[in-house]
C-alpha cells in the first residue's frame, strides 16, 4: 500500500497534468485539478500514518528510474542551452554548458556509485515538506481555476493557455513530493533540476517581454544552483563513492574529511531559497500570475533550498561551515526584513518576507542542534500556510480593485471583507503570540544563544518585520469605514483562503504537538515544547485584542470620521488647504515607506556585496 501512496504524491500530479493538457475542457480541468488536491491528501496521510521510515518503492528504485535521472543530467541543462542560445542569454549558455561538462565527468571519469540502500526516506523533515506540497500547493492550483479564468479576461486571450500552465503546475506537486522523498542524490537531483523547468515555464507564462526576462533572470540563476549540487553531489561520489544522503549526513563520516562537498550542496540550497545574493529571482517571479508566486513562495522551490540545508543538518552542527552558514542566513533575515520596509508594492513585501523567513530557516539548519532543527521544520511548516494565505489574497484583491499598491488597498475591509480579513489574520500570524511563527522565531533565537552576531541579526530581523505586518494589516482596516460591501469572491476562490486561514491559525495554535509530531527524538529538548504551559493564556489575550479591535472597527463604521487639523487657513474647495505662500495643498495620507533608509536602490549591492562575501567564506571555510 506504501507503494501506492507514493506512486499517487509522485506520479499522479504528472498524470492529471497530462490529462489537461489533451483534455481541454474548462470542466474536465477543474475536475482533474478537484481530484489531484484528493488524490495528493489520501496519499500525504496515507504515508503520514506509516513514518517514518525507508523504502524502496518500485518506479522510485528501478534501474529505469536511475537511467531516467542519469540522461536528465544531461537534457535539462541541454534543453536549457537551447533556450539560452535562442535568447543568446550569455549566463544561460554558461551555466548549462558547465551542468552538461560536469554531467559528462560524472560518467566517464568517476566510477559507478552503488545505490542507494534505500530510495526512500521519510522521516519528519520530508514528511513535513510532503504534507506542505500536497496540502497548500493543492489549495493554491484549486485557487488557480478561477483566478486564471479572470487572469486571461483580463489578458484578452483568443486562445487559451491554461492546459499547458495547469499541466507545469500540477507536475510541480509530483516533483517536489519525489525531491521530498529521495534518498539517491541522483534523484534529488533530477527532482531539483525538474523544479528548476516548471519555475522557468510559470515565470514566463504570460509571455511578455519582462515575463522573458524575470523568467531567464531566475533560470540562469537557478542553473548556477545546479552547477554546485551537481559539483557536491561528484565531490562526494568522488571521496567516499556514496549517493546516500542519509550516510552521507553520519557526522562519523567526516572526521576529518574535507566539508566541501556539504558547502556547495548547502550553497545550491541557498541559491534555490533566494537568499542574498540570489534574491532577485524571486522578486522577478513576482511577474507571474498570483498562484505562480503563492506556489513558488510557499510550497514549492524555495522550501527545496530550505529542505536540502536541514537535510545536512547533522553534519553542519559544531562546525565551522555550519557557523558561517548560520551567520548567511541570519544576514538574509536581516537585510530582507529592512528592504521589505521601503516597498508599497503588496506581492514585494510578501516575497522579501518569504526570503527572510527562508534565511531564519537555513541559519537553523546552519545551527544543527535538535532545537534548531525543530525549530526550523516548525517554521517551514507554518510559514508554508500563512505565506500561501497572504499570497492568495493579495492576488484575490488584485484583481478584485486592478492593483496591488499598498495604497490602493487602503480600507479593503470595506470592499471585500473576507480577503481582507483572511489577509489581516495572516499578517498577524506572522508576528503574534502564541502562534507558531513567533514560537519558531523564539526558539530559533535560543538555538543560536551560541553565536550573539547572529542573535543580534534575528532580533533586529523579527523587530522589523513587527512593524511590516503591523503597517500592512492596519492599511487594509484603515481609510474611512463605510458599509462592507458583498465580497466578488467565488466559492473557488474563497474556499482554498478560508482553508489556508484555518491551516495557518490552527497549525500556528498547535506548533508544540507539531514539533513532537515530526520530530519526536528532538520534542524533548526543544524549546518549541517548553513553556507551552503560558501558551493558552497568551492565545486568550491575542484572542480579546481582536475582538475588541473589532468591536472599534465597528463603532468607527457608524460614526462620522472627522477632518485632520491642518495647520493653515481653510480652503473653498474640499479635501485642501492653504497652506505656505498661499498655495492650495491637497490632503492625502499615505505610508511612510523611509525608502531614504530602507529602499533597494540605496541599500541592495551592499547588502548584496556583504553577503555575497559569507558566501564565499563558506565555501572558503570547507576548503580550510
Amino acid at each position: 500500500m506504501l507503494d501506492a501512496y507514493i506512486g499517487v504524491l509522485v506520479l499522479w500530479p504528472l498524470v492529471a497534468g497530462l490529462a489537461c493538457l489533451v483534455l481541454q475542457s474548462p470542466g474536465v480541468r477543474s475536475a482533474l485539478v478537484l481530484a489531484t488536491g484528493a488524490a495528493l491528501a489520501v496519499g500525504a496521510l496515507g504515508v503520514a500514518s506509516q513514518a517514518p521510515f525507508t523504502a524502496n518503492p518500485g518506479f522510485l528504485s528501478s534501474e529505469t528510474a536511475l537511467h531516467v535521472a542519469e540522461a536528465a543530467a544531461f537534457v535539462f541543462p541541454a534543453y536549457f542551452l537551447l533556450r539560452g542560445l535562442m535568447r543568446k542569454h550569455l549566463l544561460v549558455i554558461l551555466f548549462s554548458c558547465a551542468q552538461l561538462a560536469l554531467a559528462a565527468f560524472g560518467v566517464t571519469q568517476l566510477p559507478a556509485a552503488p545505490a542507494a540502500q534505500s530510495a526512500v526516506v521519510c522521516d519528519g523533515l520530508s514528511l513535513a515538506l510532503l504534507l506542505v506540497v500536497s496540502f497548500a500547493g493543492s489549495f493554491i492550483c484549486i485557487f488557480a481555476l478561477p483566478y486564471m479564468k479572470h487572469h486571461e479576461e483580463h489578458l484578452h486571450l483568443k486562445v487559451s493557455r491554461q492546459p499547458g500552465f495547469f499541466l507545469v503546475l500540477l507536475a510541480f506537486l509530483g516533483f517536489m513530493n519525489g525531491l521530498a522523498l529521495s534518498n539517491d542524490l541522483r534523484m534529488f537531483e533530477l527532482f531539483f533540476e525538474a523544479t528548476t523547468l516548471c519555475s522557468f515555464l510559470l515565470i514566463g507564462h504570460d509571455n511578455t517581454e519582462e515575463a522573458k526576462t524575470s523568467a531567464f533572470r531566475a533560470l540562469w540563476i537557478n542553473c548556477l544552483g545546479g552547477v554546485f549540487l551537481h559539483s557536491g553531489i561528484l565531490l562526494a561520489q568522488k571521496q567516499f563513492n556514496l549517493v546516500d544522503i542519509s550516510a552521507l549526513v553520519n557526522p562519523a563520516l567526516w572526521t576529518g574529511a574535507s566539508m566541501l562537498p556539504i558547502a556547495l550542496l548547502a550553497l545550491a540550497g541557498c541559491v534555490k531559497a533566494a537568499q542574498m545574493p540570489f534574491q532577485s529571482w524571486l522578486l522577478g517571479a513576482m511577474v507571474a500570475p498570483t498562484p505562480v508566486s503563492a506556489l513558488l513562495h510557499s510550497s514549492t522551490m524555495v522550501k527545496a533550498g530550505v529542505f536540502i540545508c536541514l537535510r545536512l543538518s547533522p553534519v553542519l552542527q559544531g562546525t565551522v561551515t555550519g557557523k558561517i552558514l548560520l551567520l548567511v542566513g541570519a544576514f538574509t533575515f536581516f537585510a530582507t526584513s529592512a528592504l521589505a520596509l521601503g516597498q508599497s508594492n503588496a506581492k514585494k513585501i510578501l516575497a522579501y518576507s518569504t526570503i527572510a523567513n527562508l534565511g531564519l530557516i537555513i541559519a537553523c539548519a546552519g545551527i544543527g542542534t535538535p532545537v534548531a532543527v525543530s525549530a526550523g521544520i516548525v517554521l517551514l511548516v507554518i510559514h508554508a500556510a500563512t505565506k500561501g494565505l497572504l499570497f492568495l489574497c493579495v492576488g484575490d484583491m488584485e484583481q478584485t480593485i486592478g492593483s496591488r499598491d499598498l495604497e490602493d488597498l487602503r480600507g479593503m475591509v470595506s470592499k471585500s471583507p473576507v480577503t481582507a480579513l483572511a489577509a489581516v489574520a495572516g499578517a498577524m500570524a506572522m508576528i503574534l503570540p502564541p502562534l507558531g511563527m513567533l514560537v519558531g522565531k523564539w526558539a530559533a533565537l535560543e538555538a543560536a544563544a551560541q553565536s550573539p552576531v547572529a542573535m543580534v541579526l534575528m532580533a533586529l530581523g523579527s523587530a522589523l518585520g513587527v512593524v511590516c505586518w503591523v503597517r500592512f494589516a492596519g492599511t487594509l482596516l484603515s481609510g474611512k469605514a463605510i458599509k462592507p460591501k458583498a465580497s466578488p469572491t467565488s466559492a473557488l476562490t474563497s474556499m482554498p483562503i478560508l482553508a489556508m486561514l484555518a491551516s495557518a491559525v490552527g497549525l500556528g495554535m498547535a506548533a508544540p504537538w507539531l514539533n513532537a509530531l515530526l520530530l519526536p527524538e528532538a520534542s524533548a529538548a526543544s524549546a518549541l515544547s517548553g513553556g507551552w504551559g503560558l501558551m493558552p493564556s497568551l492565545f486568550v489575550v491575542a484572542m480579546l485584542g481582536w475582538i475588541i479591535g473589532m468591536k472599534v472597527l465597528g463603532r468607527q463604521s457608524a460614526a462620522t470620521l472627522s477632518t485632520p487639523y491642518i495647520g493653515g487657513l481653510p480652503s473653498v474647495e474640499k479635501g485642501t488647504y492653504v497652506g505656505p505662500l498661499g498655495r492650495t495643498w491637497v490632503l492625502s495620507e499615505g505610508n511612510e515607506y523611509a525608502t531614504e533608509l530602507f529602499g533597494e536602490a540605496k541599500l541592495t549591492k551592499f547588502l548584496g556585496a556583504l553577503a555575497g562575501a559569507l558566501l564565499l567564506a563558506l565555501v572558503g571555510g570547507a576548503i580550510i
